[in-house]
């Protein structure tokens, strides 16, 4: 199956870079939070006077920042593509691009561990298992939603071949048509995963998100164009048979018998 193998090539890369990119962040984090702490009834509750701060892992153009801060923030520094601010009641996500801050408050209803003591060994033992379904769950995404183009690009497809294929014909088109913007997505990771893209790499990697979009309309519109003609169904032609004639049909065959021949010999 096209699909899978193409599927299993984009969640392969996705893990892969959060591996290298975002998790030795994450690790640093953990290994430098109090030995106590939580978050309880919507507010971050550490001890007084303890911040955080972990950017990384690369020396130039951070991936991730996390900022940890139970006094709040009066300013957020996106210097990383990935920013996460901690602050009393809520988390702020933003990035080096400089679009805005999504606020997420806290929920009320849980109590979550927020210290050293309980996540580094929960993360140390379960961090694998995330990447895992991490991998799995890019791999159930992609399948849907190519099941879910492939339905709806049917269309376009089946009135630019002309009636070159049949709609079962279009539909494997508009599925297949994905297959390489996923290509060039998994080489556009991978790209800004090893940093070759710039200073702008994830301005760079945006752009390349914005082609792998592109790309499929392409193989959308041309390939049921160039798509062969189905062959034309050809008419049978009728078999041509011989009339076999009946002796008693001839009144002058004299072997036949037939009393209405006059010079017939008795």
């Amino acid at each position: 199956m096209v699909e899978l193998f193409f599927a299993l090539m984009v969640a392969a890369t996705v893990v892969w870079f959060v591996q290298q990119a975002w998790v030795p962040v994450i690790d640093k984090t953990i290994g430098q939070m109090p030995p106590t702490g939580e978050i309880r009834g919507g507010r971050l509750a550490w001890p007084s006077g303890a911040v955080l701060q972990q950017e990384g892992p690369l020396q130039e153009g951070s991936f991730m920042r996390i900022d940890v801060r139970p006094g709040g923030f009066t300013n957020v520094v996106e210097s990383a593509d990935l920013v996460l601010a901690f602050g009393s009641s809520d988390l702020r996500v933003g990035s080096s691009l400089g679009l805005g801050l999504l606020t997420l408050p806290y929920p009320t209803g849980w109590i979550l561990s927020f210290n050293k003591t309980e996540l580094e060994p929960w993360w140390g033992a379960h961090s694998h298992m995330v990447l895992a379904g991490l991998g799995l769950l890019t791999i159930l995404a992609l399948l849907c939603a190519w099941f879910a183009l492939g339905l709806l690009y049917m269309f376009p497809v089946k009135v630019f071949s002309v009636n070159r294929v049949d709609w079962a014909g279009a539909r494997k088109i508009a599925i297949a048509a994905q297959m390489p913007g996923a290509l060039v997505m998994s080489v556009g990771i991978v790209i800004y995963g090893l940093k070759q893209f710039g200073e702008n790499d994830l301005m760079a990697l945006l752009v390349v998100w914005g082609v792998h979009l592109m790309l499929p309309w392409v193989y959308l519109m041309f390939s049921p164009i160039l798509a062969p003609r189905p062959p034309k169904p050809q008419k049978a032609k009728p078999k041509k048979t011989k009339a076999r004639r009946d002796p008693g049909d001839n009144p002058f065959d004299e072997i036949s018998g037939n009393s209405g021949n006059p010079f017939g010999g008795d």
